[in-house]
């Protein structure tokens, strides 16, 4: 072996330096990612110093006598900017959020229909936990009704500051690398009732609760994010309402007990959710079981809610069994909120159960967060899947990239898909889509669209003779729903969501007919 050759070899494999750029560093395996990476970087060298001219690897030049040292660097944007998957929106939506949220890449909720299932608690774990992961992450409680962050978060700066960005603007509370605004943290000086610690009962009608999030939501200056998680409160009134109108939510968490009461009012949030266009990425199911000292696994509460996941499915519902996390009913967990530090930041020895179920959790989420941003979505459910993709032709279309109008005076809707190669518009007639499932993509018999028609909220005007004449259909009005799909609002007072896979499968159906 010529000596020279392998000590000019020696000492490149020993400054070998790769860098990853990622959309987030909020990935959820980022350490076995820069291992894996490190190690197909050494297969490549030993395999290229191998094919060195007269060089034989067997004959002395191996990687046990080369020391290869590879360095993997992981690095992000500096300046996220929200995740719209439509970019001929991109313009629209970022005038809308306002130059405090311009810089949130996702938006994520954590819910439930029900109180006191320990929604806040999640919501705040969350949070930490994906920061943990290396994640740019906030927390806004929005339960104006009763805030919870300010008992379960003890931040050592309680002073909200104003922001340079603009009058009106503050700044969020940071405490252990996440940022966070409560009405609980605001001073009561403000006027607005409920704020400040000990600021009494937030009494306020709807509309008006719905202005206070809008300003904590939008008047605060938030800085760069990779997601703001908003602890929502329980129910399905305004306030759910006002954020699912005002931002592209990219997914929500729904949380709640496996008792049928709470299941029930949870189902409800699931509806809203999808019926906004909001996927559901994970279940929690709190306070599902305790172990007794002598080892036997207790449900006060009744047995897991993956049961009932087959039920949500059927009602075309988009839930995942592998989705659904298990919190046990936990005196740690309970210690760790009353002493204002999170399970997820103080991380007791005795909670191991705890911190693997919020590890998990976070892990899922964060998957999910990414394959997102990359066109994909993650689902089990059978029969019901959401495909990335569509064939028409010879070429795939991003489906969830599809953009959709209405000619009212033509009576019929343009649909708008791309692909790498560029971008396509296909003529959709009315008459085909009112026949069309709005969620399983494929065509409808009389009788499944008087189901649908009576479950999407269409007044009893509805007429089954009626939907071969067109004029029946039209004028009609169109409204996005985030990233799921679009609602039609028909002449006949049917109003019904389709999604984006059902809208594109129409589409391409009217090509081929």
């Amino acid at each position: 072996v010529n000596k020279k050759v392998e000590e000019d070899v020696a000492k490149a494999c020993s400054k070998i330096k790769v860098t990853l750029f990622i959309p987030s560093l909020m990935h959820p395996n980022i350490s076995k990612l820069k291992e894996d990476v490190s190690k197909v970087v050494k297969e490549c060298l030993i395999d290229a110093v191998s094919q060195i001219g007269a060089l034989d690897i067997k004959d002395g030049l191996s990687s046990h006598s080369i020391q290869m040292d590879v360095d993997v660097n992981v690095s992000a944007p500096s300046k996220p900017s929200p995740f719209i998957k439509n970019m001929e929106e991109r313009e629209d939506v970022i005038k809308n959020l306002g130059p405090g949220l311009k810089h949130v890449t996702h938006f994520l909720t954590v819910y439930s229909a029900k109180g006191g299932v320990g929604k806040s608690t999640v919501a705040v774990n969350l949070a930490y936990e994906l920061a943990r992961m290396g994640g740019k992450v906030g927390i806004l409680d929005a339960d104006i009704y009763g805030p919870s962050l300010p008992t379960l978060v003890n931040p050592d700066d309680l002073v909200v500051r104003k922001s340079e960005l603009g009058s009106g603007m503050v700044m969020p509370i940071e405490h252990r690398g996440v940022k966070m605004l409560s009405l609980g943290f605001v001073s009561p000086e403000s006027g607005v009732p409920g704020s400040g610690a000990g600021g009494g009962a937030a009494v306020m009608r709807g509309p008006m609760a719905g202005r206070v999030v809008t300003q904590l939501l939008k008047g605060t200056d938030w800085g760069e994010l990779d997601v703001l998680v908003i602890d929502m409160p329980p129910g399905t009134g305004d306030v759910q309402l006002t954020i699912c109108q005002d931002l592209q939510l990219s997914g929500s968490v729904c949380v709640t007990t496996p008792s049928k009461l709470a299941l029930a009012d949870a189902e409800k949030g699931i509806e809203m959710f999808t019926s906004m266009g909001v996927p559901i990425l994970a279940i929690a199911e709190n306070m599902s079981y305790f172990d007794s000292d002598d080892g036997e696994r207790h449900h006060p509460f009744g047995k897991s809610i993956r049961e009932s996941i087959e039920k949500l499915q059927r009602k075309g519902l988009q839930v995942s069994k592998s989705n659904v996390f298990q919190f046990p009913l936990s005196s740690e967990t309970n210690y760790a909120n009353d002493c204002g530090l999170p399970l997820c930041i103080s991380r007791p020895i005795n909670a191991s159960k705890e911190l693997d179920s919020f590890e998990q959790l976070a892990s899922s989420v964060a998957s999910q967060l990414f394959l997102l941003q990359h066109g994909n979505v993650q689902s089990d459910v059978e029969g019901i899947s959401e495909p990335v993709s569509i064939k028409i032709g010879d070429k795939e279309f991003d489906v969830t990239s599809l953009h959709m109008t209405v000619d009212n005076s033509k009576q019929l809707f343009r649909i708008r898909l791309f692909s790498n190669e560029g971008a396509t518009e296909l003529k959709l007639d009315g008459k085909v889509l009112r026949m069309w499932h709005p969620k399983l993509g494929t065509p409808m018999q009389d009788e499944e669209t008087v189901a649908v028609t009576q479950t999407s909220g269409c007044g009893t005007n509805h007429n089954v003779e009626h939907r071969s004449q067109q004029s029946y259909f039209f004028p009609c009005k169109l409204d996005k729903k985030g990233l799921y799909g679009y609602s039609i609002e028909w002449a006949d007072g049917a109003t019904i969501i389709y999604s984006m896979h059902s809208l594109a499968a129409a589409a391409a159906y009217g090509t081929e007919s």
